[in-house]
């Protein structure tokens, strides 16, 4: 398979904008946990367009080409506290940035448009995580869960290295 680009990508989406809309001038972690999980539904649509050329029913290997894809293509860069953004595929691939909500983003918006688009039974979960005693979350990565198994895929610098694979226990 070749490997997937963003000029790829941003020839299947409509044109980027560069529009803002701001949500909630002061925003704790509970207003950007519920962003992120409205953000993946809103913008479903747009990764329809392009999540075939990520396609395996393989979830290790579409764990690795969008692990892969965000390590290559979009550049980790923090966003400070009062500046917290979600983004359409288009503004992340347009910009070339974006923290671990934009690589969650991405990562979940493609595996959800696989499954809904091509049935690869396999679902993506955000995962919302504080280290070290945290009181609240501060980070997000996505698992994909695939019958027994389940992969942690977590292109941010400092999280271990390629996606990780567990053994998925019941709840």
């Amino acid at each position: 398979m070749t490997m997937v680009t963003p000029d790829m990508i941003l020839r299947r989406l409509p044109p980027y904008q560069d529009d803002w809309e701001l949500i909630k001038k002061e925003q704790y972690v509970p207003d950007i946990v519920k962003e992120i999980c409205t953000a993946h539904y809103l913008y479903a649509d747009y990764y329809d367009l392009f999540s075939d050329l990520f396609y395996s029913k393989d979830a290790g290997i579409v764990a690795d080409r969008l692990y892969s894809f965000c390590k290559n293509y979009i550049s980790y860069q923090e966003e400070s506290k009062e500046d917290q953004t979600s983004a359409l595929p288009t503004g992340i691939l347009h910009r070339g940035y974006g923290d671990c909500k934009h690589y969650a983003l991405f990562s979940a918006g493609v595996i959800g448009s696989l499954n809904r688009m091509y049935d690869c039974c396999f679902e993506g979960y955000f995962y919302f995580v504080g280290y070290r005693g945290a009181a609240e979350p501060y980070h997000v990565y996505v698992s994909i869960v695939e019958s027994d198994k389940e992969i942690w895929l977590d292109p941010t610098p400092g999280s271990g290295g390629t996606p990780t694979l567990i053994d998925a226990k019941p709840l």
